[in-house]
């Protein structure tokens, strides 16, 4: 099992590339999960991908397989993260895909590190709260805080979800985030929670795709829709009969529109 130390922790990570090796090389696509996921919730993307792009997955610190660190951490240190391992790995450049939490780290490496980000994908995330839903997330954190991992991931992952989706996807990623450290899934959500980037998006000059479900309650289309309307250039797309997780929802519209831009570039 690959895993790479950088800084204070070890990344699990796994490389997959079914591209044409007598081609000129593309930069990698980097998959990154959000709060309390990991690399397998890119599963639908893989197979779509590998085959036209070199493929990065990785489990951010206090995720799936890497190592859990015993203090808070923040977006940014996830970010540095990724370039560490990058650069350990002799990749200079990549298309971030960033879900959720993945979405934040993404814009922080595209802000920190603009050498390294050679587009940006960010799906169901945000680029600050707004004032107006300031209190749903306090009370989203609260509930993080007072409950065990079961209820809170049973309440979280179904929430994540529209209410048409398969019901065994749903159990499946219940209990794998139920499977979560209390204490680590927790720094992270206050990672989450003090993360902003309104006042630097104006710095992203890489072509940048937002794409959110049109039934995500976890971060609502308004979210996205601002997200887009201060990337310079940014392209919006939004998938029906979807909600937070639409890459796991509608796969294969999900991944049409990855490609389209990917492709376009």
């Amino acid at each position: 099992m690959p895993f790479q130390p950088v800084g204070d922790v070890q990344l699990y990570y796994e490389m997959i590339d079914w591209t044409e090796p007598w081609k000129s090389g593309r930069p990698p696509v980097l998959l990154i999960h959000g709060l309390g996921g990991d690399h397998r919730m890119w599963l639908y993307q893989v197979p779509a991908l590998c085959g036209r792009f070199p493929i990065l997955l990785v489990d951010l610190r206090g995720h799936g397989e890497s190592s859990q660190p015993a203090l808070d951490f923040t977006v940014a240190d996830m970010a540095r993260d990724l370039v560490r391992l990058l650069r350990s790995l002799g990749i200079e450049r990549v298309h971030p895909v960033g879900l959720s939490l993945g979405g934040l780290v993404a814009q922080q490496l595209a802000l920190d590190y603009p050498f390294v980000a050679a587009s940006l994908t960010l799906v169901g995330t945000f680029c600050d709260i707004p004032s107006e839903f300031a209190d749903a997330a306090r009370a989203a954190f609260d509930f993080i805080e007072a409950h065990d991992m079961a209820t809170v991931a049973s309440a979280r992952i179904t929430n994540a979800f529209s209410d048409a989706v398969n019901p065994v996807m749903r159990g499946y990623f219940i209990e794998r985030v139920a499977g979560n450290d209390k204490r680590t899934y927790t720094h992270a959500a206050r990672a989450i929670a003090a993360f902003s980037s309104a006042d630097r998006l104006g710095e992203i000059d890489v072509p940048t795709l937002v794409v959110v479900g049109e039934d995500d309650r976890v971060t609502p289309p308004p979210l996205s829709e601002t997200l887009a309307a201060r990337i310079g250039g940014a392209r919006l797309s939004r998938i029906a009969s979807a909600g937070h997780i639409c890459n796991l929802e509608q796969p294969a519209v999900f991944n049409q529109a990855l490609l389209q831009f990917l492709e376009g570039l």
